[in-house]
């Protein structure tokens, strides 16, 4: 048996070795596995800002489930340890969204990446992403689509 781990870039970078024997047990080079060895960690750092996207758009375009911003607990994602976007502030704008404050968590720590090491179908991977609390409306009722 073989397991081939794929190091996140969040904390180093790639420069402490990447989860990659510090250079010395090395089954592809650090080069190779830190430049996005098989995508995966792009692919759940796209879905998962996808869903910030979408919810974002939605308010910005008559807010029909009507989520109250104060209250949206979905965290955008990035694959490195930027502190400096771990809390950040919209200021919108007519073109530029509803002003509201945000986060950011590493890609390998969020909701998506929890879900699709859980799930074991396609079906319940689905099941799993559409029961996604992404805040609350203004009658302080869950919203999860």
């Amino acid at each position: 048996m073989l397991a081939l781990r794929e190091p996140s870039l969040g904390p180093c970078f790639g420069i402490k070795g990447g989860a990659c024997g510090s250079g010395r047990a090395q089954i592809v080079t650090m080069e190779e596995i830190n430049l996005h060895f098989t995508g995966d960690i792009h692919a759940i750092s796209v879905a998962n800002n996808l869903i910030a996207a979408l919810v974002d758009n939605h308010i910005h375009h008559g807010n029909e489930l009507k989520i109250d911003p104060r209250t949206i607990s979905w965290k955008r994602c990035v694959d490195l340890n930027d502190r400096e976007l771990r809390s950040i502030v919209g200021l919108g704008g007519r073109m530029n969204g509803v002003p509201r404050g945000d986060r950011f968590c590493i890609s390998v720590a969020s909701e998506i990446m929890a879900i699709v090491c859980l799930s074991r179908t396609i079906s319940e991977l689905k099941e799993r992403i559409s029961n996604i609390v992404v805040g609350e409306n203004y009658d302080r009722e869950s919203v999860t689509q």
